[in-house]
C-alpha cells in the first residue's frame, strides 16, 4: 500500500509543479494535467493490481482515473471542447474520487492510519468537486485551482507513504 501512496503522491505533486510553473494556465494545460494523472496513476495501479502488488481495494479508483483521462485525452481533437467539458470533468473527477475514498475510508476504519488518510483526501476531492462544480471561475483560475488540488494531494499522499503503517 505504501508504494501506491507514493506513485500518487509523486504523479500528483509533479503534475501540481508543472502547473504551478507553466506560463499558461490554459484550459489545454489543464485538460493535459488531468490526463495525465488520470491514465498514470489509473493504469500503473490497475497494472500493480494484476500483478499482486497492490491492493485490489483501489482498482475502482484507477478505473474511475483511468476513465477521467480517456475523457480529458479525447478533448485534444477539438481546442474548443476543452472549454465546455473542462470545469465539469473537473467536478466530476473530485466528487467521484471523494465518494470512493469516502467509501474507502469508512471500509477501513476512522481508527486505522490509512482510513484517516483516505478520509482527508476525501475532504479534499470533495472540496475540488464542489468548487468546479458551483462556482463561477475562469479559466486561469480553474487550471490554478487544480494544480493547488495536485501539489497538496502529493503532499499529502507522500507524507501518508513515508509514515509507517501498523501491520
Amino acid at each position: 500500500m505504501q508504494i501506491v501512496f507514493g506513485l500518487r503522491a509523486l504523479i500528483a505533486f509533479g503534475l501540481g509543479v508543472f502547473v504551478t510553473f507553466s506560463q499558461a494556465h490554459t484550459y489545454f494545460v489543464g485538460t493535459a494535467v488531468l490526463a495525465g494523472f488520470g491514465l498514470s496513476f489509473g493504469l500503473i495501479i490497475i497494472g500493480m493490481a494484476l500483478l499482486k502488488r497492490a491492493n485490489s481495494s483501489q482498482v475502482p479508483l484507477a478505473s474511475i482515473s483511468v476513465l477521467i483521462g480517456v475523457f480529458s485525452a479525447a478533448t485534444f481533437v477539438d481546442r474548443d471542447l476543452q472549454a465546455v467539458v473542462f470545469l465539469p470533468l473537473v467536478a466530476l473527477f473530485g466528487l467521484s474520487f471523494a465518494a470512493l475514498e469516502g467509501y474507502l475510508a469508512k471500509n477501513l476504519g476512522p481508527k486505522t492510519g490509512v482510513g484517516r488518510d483516505f478520509a482527508l483526501s476525501a475532504v479534499f476531492a470533495a472540496v475540488l468537486g464542489v468548487l468546479f462544480l458551483l462556482a463561477p471561475l475562469d479559466e486561469v483560475s480553474a487550471v490554478g485551482f487544480l494544480g493547488a488540488y495536485f501539489a497538496i494531494s502529493g503532499v499529502f499522499w507522500g507524507i501518508a507513504s513515508s509514515t509507517p503503517q501498523a501491520k
